[in-house]
C-alpha cells in the first residue's frame, strides 16, 4: 500500500516533529511512505527519511487564510498539487489537522483516493475562531474518511466545535506511541533509588496552557510541609507577562528552591529525570480551545520510573492511568494537586509502585502498536 504523508514542520524540536518522525518510521513496516514536505523542511526531510520518495510543497503548516501571505502560500500549494505528477497512491494521510489537512485533501482529490488526518489537540479545533479558515476546515473534515485524534479528549474538543462536519467520517482516537523507554534500561527504572532531596520536576514550555502557575501554587503548599523540597522547571521561556506572573508569585509567596532551567541538553534532561522524586505537569484549558492533546511527557517520566501528577484536561487522561501511574485532579484544584504531590513525597513505597507502573505503561504504548492500529484502519477504508 502506497500512502502519502503530508508532514508538518520538521525544522525545530516540537511534538509535531517527534510524532511525524517516529510515526512514519513505524508505518514503514506496513506501507510504502511517500512524503510531502514544506520547501523549508526539504533538507531535514532528506536526512531523516533517505529511503522514502519525497515531494516538496511551498508550505504544509503555519499558514492560514487570515492574511495575504498565508493565502498566497496555500494557493501556491494548491497550484503545486494541481500541476504535479505523482506516483500511484492508495491513501493520503495528513499528519496535522489544518492547514496540513487542507493540502492533504487537495492531494487526495487529485489522486482520487481516501484522505485521513491526525489531530494533535489545540490545532484541531482552534480554527473555529476564524471565519474563512473555519469554513474551509469544515469542508476538509466533511470530505475526510478517517480522523485520528491522539486522545479521547482531543476527540471531544473536536466534536464540541466541528461535530456536524465530522458526521460522514470515521473518528478513531489512537494514543500516541513513544520510544522513551528504549533510552532507559528497565532495571534502572524499576529499581530507582529514592533521591536524597525531595524533588519535583516539570518538563514543558513555560506558558499558561502548561499550567506552571498551578503547579507552583501546589508546590508552595508542599514547601510548608517539606521545607527541603525543590522544584525544577525545564522548558523554554521568555521574559513575557506569564513568566513575570510566575516570578511575582514566587517572590510574594516566598517560594524558595524553584529553578527555571530553560532548554537543556539531552544529557542534562536525563540527569534531571534521574534526580527527581515526582513528575508533574498541570495543563489548563485556555479559552475552551487550547489544551494538551495527549501528554507524551508523562510517558517520558514513566521511562525513568517516576510517578506523575497531572490534571483532567484534554487528552491527559489517556496518558495517565489515574490511581495507577499517578494522580489526576481538576485543572484549578490546587489543594488536590498539592495533596497528591505530598502523598507521593511522604509515601516512598507508593511512589515507587506508581513509578514502576508508569514504566510498564510506557512500554505498552509503542509506536509499533500505534502503527498497527492505523494500518488496520487504512485497510478498512482502502478496501471500500
Amino acid at each position: 500500500m502506497n500512502v502519502a504523508y503530508i508532514v508538518p514542520s520538521l525544522q525545530k524540536p516540537s511534538g509535531w516533529r517527534t510524532h511525524a518522525v517516529a510515526f512514519i518510521c513505524a508505518m514503514s513496516a506496513h506501507v510504502q511512505p511517500v512524503l510531502f514536505v514544506a520547501q523549508a523542511d526539504r533538507d531535514e526531510a532528506k536526512a531523516l527519511f533517505p529511503d522514502f520518495p519525497l515531494f516538496v510543497l511551498p508550505v504544509t503548516q503555519q499558514a492560514s487564510l487570515r492574511g495575504l501571505k498565508g493565502m498566497s502560500a496555500l494557493f501556491s500549494g494548491w497550484q503545486t498539487i494541481a500541476t504535479g505528477d505523482y506516483p500511484s497512491i492508495d491513501l493520503v494521510h495528513s499528519l496535522e489537522a489544518y492547514p496540513t489537512g487542507l493540502l492533504g485533501s487537495w492531494l487526495a482529490e487529485k489522486l482520487r483516493c481516501p484522505h485521513a488526518l491526525t489531530s494533535h489537540g489545540t490545532y484541531g479545533v482552534i480554527w473555529h475562531r476564524y471565519l474563512l479558515d473555519r469554513l474551509v476546515y469544515q469542508g476538509v473534515l466533511s470530505q475526510t474518511q478517517l480522523v485520528f485524534p491522539v486522545s479521547h479528549g482531543t476527540e471531544q474538543a473536536m466534536r464540541r466545535y466541528f461535530d456536524r462536519s465530522m458526521k460522514n467520517c470515521r473518528v478513531l482516537p489512537i494514543s500516541n506511541g513513544n520510544d522513551f523507554y528504549t533510552k532507559v534500561p528497565q532495571q534502572e527504572a524499576l529499581e530507582r533509588e529514592i533521591p536524597p532531596v525531595p524533588t519535583l520536576l516539570t518538563v514543558g514550555d513555560v506558558k499558561p496552557r502548561k499550567g506552571q502557575h498551578i503547579s507552583l501554587q501546589a508546590f508552595a503548599q508542599v514547601k510548608r510541609e517539606i521545607p527541603q523540597a525543590c522544584y525544577i522547571i525545564v522548558g523554554s521561556y521568555t521574559q513575557n507577562g506569564y513568566f513575570q506572573q510566575l516570578a511575582r508569585m514566587i517572590a510574594e509567596q516566598h517560594i524558595d528552591d524553584v529553578i527555571f532551567t530553560g532548554v537543556v541538553s539531552d544529557e542534562t534532561l536525563h540527569r534531571h529525570y534521574q534526580e527527581a522524586s515526582v513528575f508533574t505537569l498541570t495543563p489548563q484549558e485556555i479559552e475552551g480551545d487550547q489544551f494538551e492533546g495527549f501528554g507524551l511527557v508523562y510517558l517520558e517520566a514513566g521511562a525513568y520510573g517516576l510517578p506523575v501528577v497531572g490534571t483532567r484536561c484534554g487528552g491527559v487522561a489517556d496518558a495517565v492511568r489515574e490511581g495507577i501511574t499517578g494522580f489526576l485532579a481538576d485543572p484549578d484544584d490546587v489543594d488536590s494537586i498539592a495533596q497528591a504531590m505530598l502523598r507521593l513525597f511522604k509515601d516512598p513505597a507508593l511512589a515507587q509502585e506508581m513509578g514502576r507502573a508508569n514504566r510498564l505503561w510506557a512500554e505498552t504504548l509503542t509506536w509499533e502498536k500505534n502503527a498497527a492500529e492505523h494500518f488496520q484502519a487504512y485497510q478498512e477504508v482502502v478496501k471500500q
